[in-house]
């Protein structure tokens, strides 16, 4: 047990060479204003869409925070509290514009403190990015902004910003109030009423708000005085900023390392530091894939060379280990973290252990936590489907232990043997492949989301741990199933690559993208078209381009790389449809900054070995031509071929993920979960 304790201790490069997490910096107290926090770890604003409508906290919402506290976080962030229900943030937006609400927001505080933390609601006027545009409204502005919505913002006159600052001070009155720890205030990503004021990208104003730097920060540190005046002295006031806004006429490192000590002066009692904007820079905001670790580490270390208060970072700090290692080197005070939490609510008390393989790991995927749908409306997380069901799955064991069969060792098959073995059931996978992962081996190929095996290298780690059996190389059939004598089967053998009945695919080679993926043959050059314009059709026409290297050094012709030319045809409007903006919108980016050819609103019509008939939106047809290589990424079909077969002598057959109906990972391992649950 010491051996594997001393495996887990951390180097740094602070005043000790070893440290263990209990002794760490980021696991010690830290006093902010009045406020003493029991370690350096905040869980960072995040919108999860459960909020109500007529701005009070559903239980389900206040959960995700209850449960973040009992987990050990240090203080928790209510995303988005609107100053004026006017003015919502969202369809549903979270309020303390009326005393009348702040009898139910103490209850909440008060699950929070004696779960052990501490509640920090973000108040909010969100100007420009409100949605009361749907309703004939005018967004709020400092002036004419298109947002989000293809609403315009109408520029306030000085009076209105007066009246909107004295509900600043009253909305921070009803924080202190109802209990909480402190407030915290966004004048970040040249968003919200705070930072759209602040940020030349939005403010043109040519009065006493608008025009050089002090003038766009008279709104904020007006915002900061007045709710200073109307709680304690001591009462923290957190302010959110963008170290850097990461665009061409936006504000800089050097413009916040000015405006720090001001906003100080006026209140401020501790920094958390962000980067980006709202709509040029998502991915800065919210770094998924392709964006390396601690992104605003360096904006938030400068910042603290010029104040006095301390400096949290936030921003893809998806590892406690990396967090403890800029905390101990006095980068910063502390670390503002937001998807790793929904991940591992236990991240804190996990890691304080050192119980650093024990952590349900964030891949910064960008997936469900940040995109919405129909049918997936509210904030979920794809390793932790209890996500918006904090206590509606309790960690015990089944009354009655079964033998159990999962099929497949996918993130599907993988999640169900997981839960069914730490259930108590005996649990046995079969998978056909030598390794496990499934589909996840494809998406991990692409350049920047290497993170992703952080996921089955978890649930392999966790099956190994609860006595799963695994064996590899093995193909279920109904003879050794039936055979094997489960008392229920989990089939979890996910998908296979979509070739629809297009002209040609019967009398020509079919290559897919899966193929490539896999690395069943390579590209060294060429002409290339791609069909499709999902993810696994973008980051083919991507792995394409990254694998082809000119200048490298080969031996001999058959091995030279050389330059490609890559073309994509999608018969939607829009590549990459249903990815989330962080991701999306720099893969697009990339693609169109290398020369792909992009073709959308374009229907496939035939195919040959060299040449691809296409429809174009107006109806016309024309053939694409002098292709080395088509490769079909249309997507995946479903594949089961045993489930129906085995219900004649199984009692339980269940059905997960891709081999119900291809769909994104998430759907496959919250299903593996709730019916290895329900075993």
């Amino acid at each position: 047990k010491s051996k594997k304790k001393n495996k887990n201790k951390i180097k740094s490069k602070g005043k000790n060479n070893i440290m263990d997490m209990k002794n760490s910096k980021l696991f010690s107290p830290l006093t902010i204003g009045s406020l003493t926090l029991n370690n350096r770890v905040g869980m960072a604003p995040m919108s999860m869409d459960y909020e109500a409508a007529d701005g009070t906290v559903p239980k389900r919402l206040a959960d995700i925070f209850v449960r973040r506290a009992e987990g050990g976080t240090g203080y928790v962030t209510i995303d988005a509290v609107t100053i004026d229900s006017k003015y919502k943030y969202m369809g549903n937006t979270t309020a303390l514009d009326s005393d009348d609400l702040v009898p139910q927001f103490r209850e909440f505080a008060t699950r929070v403190r004696e779960a052990g933390s501490t509640l920090i609601p973000q108040v909010i006027h969100p100007g420009p990015e409100s949605i009361c545009g749907y309703r004939h409204i005018a967004p709020l502005g400092p002036s004419a902004n298109t947002n989000a919505n293809c609403h315009v913002s109408r520029a306030i006159s000085v009076d209105e910003i007066h009246e909107i600052i004295k509900q600043f001070g009253q909305a921070a009155r009803r924080v202190e109030e109802a209990g909480c720890g402190g407030i915290g205030l966004h004048c970040a990503h040249a968003y919200m009423l705070p930072g759209s004021f602040l940020s030349p990208l939005r403010n043109k104003r040519m009065d006493e708000y608008g025009g050089c730097l002090d003038n766009r920060a008279r709104f904020v540190i007006e915002m900061i005085e007045e709710v200073r005046r109307n709680v304690s002295p001591d009462f923290p006031i957190m302010l959110r900023i963008s170290g850097d806004e990461r665009m061409i006429g936006g504000n800089s490192l050097e413009e916040m390392l000015y405006l720090a000590p001001k906003f100080v002066e006026a209140g401020v009692n501790m920094f958390e530091v962000s980067g980006g904007t709202q709509y040029e820079g998502l991915e800065h905001i919210i770094p998924s894939q392709n964006k390396s670790i601690g992104v605003n580490v360096h904006e938030a270390s400068e910042i603290k060379k010029v104040v006095d208060v301390p400096v949290y970072a936030v921003g893809k700090i998806n590892d406690i280990r990396y967090a403890a290692e800029i905390v101990e080197r006095g980068l910063v005070d502390g670390v503002s973290i937001g998807r790793p939490l929904l991940a591992d609510p236990d991240l804190c008390n996990k890691a304080k252990e050192n119980l650093f393989d024990e952590i349900t790991p964030c891949a910064s995927c960008g997936g469900s936590c940040i995109s919405r749908t129909a049918d997936r409306p509210q904030c979920r997380c794809h390793i932790n489907p209890r996500v918006g069901f904090e206590y509606d799955y309790p960690e015990v064991l089944a009354e009655k232990s079964k033998k159990v069969l999962v099929i497949g060792a996918g993130p599907g098959g993988m999640m169900a043997a997981v839960t069914a073995a730490e259930r108590g059931h005996d649990v046995t996978l079969w998978e056909a492949d030598t390794q496990i992962g499934g589909q996840i081996n494809l998406a991990v190929v692409a350049p920047g989301k290497q993170e992703m095996t952080k996921w089955l290298s978890h649930l392999n780690y966790r099956a190994k741990k609860a006595g799963v059996k695994m064996v590899l190389g093995k193909e279920a059939t109904v003879e050794n199933i039936k055979e094997f004598a489960p008392e229920a089967v989990i089939v979890a053998t996910g998908a296979r690559p979509l070739v629809p009945p297009i002209k040609g695919t019967q009398d020509y080679p079919v290559l897919t993208a899966h193929d490539f993926l896999r690395g069943k043959f390579v590209i060294p050059k060429g002409k290339v078209c791609v069909l499709g314009g999902g993810a696994v059709a973008c980051e083919t026409a991507e792995t394409v381009l990254e694998n082809a290297r000119p200048n490298a050094f080969t031996r001999g012709f058959d091995a030279s790389i050389g330059d490609v030319d890559v073309t994509l045809v999608e018969m939607l409007p829009q590549l990459l449809t249903g990815v989330c903006a962080p991701n999306r919108t720099p893969l697009i980016r990339k693609l169109k900054n290398k020369g792909v050819h992009i073709n959308v609103n374009t229907k496939i019509l035939e195919v040959t070995d060299h040449d691809v008939k296409v429809q174009r939106a107006d109806g016309t047809e024309e053939w694409l031509k002098g292709f080395d290589y088509i490769l079909f990424g249309l997507g995946s079909r479903n594949y089961d071929p045993i489930s129906e077969q085995i219900k004649e002598f199984v009692p339980e057959v269940h059905v997960v993920g891709d081999a119900k109906r291809a769909r994104q990972a998430s759907f496959a391992m919250w299903e593996a979960f709730e019916a290895a649950y329900s075993l």
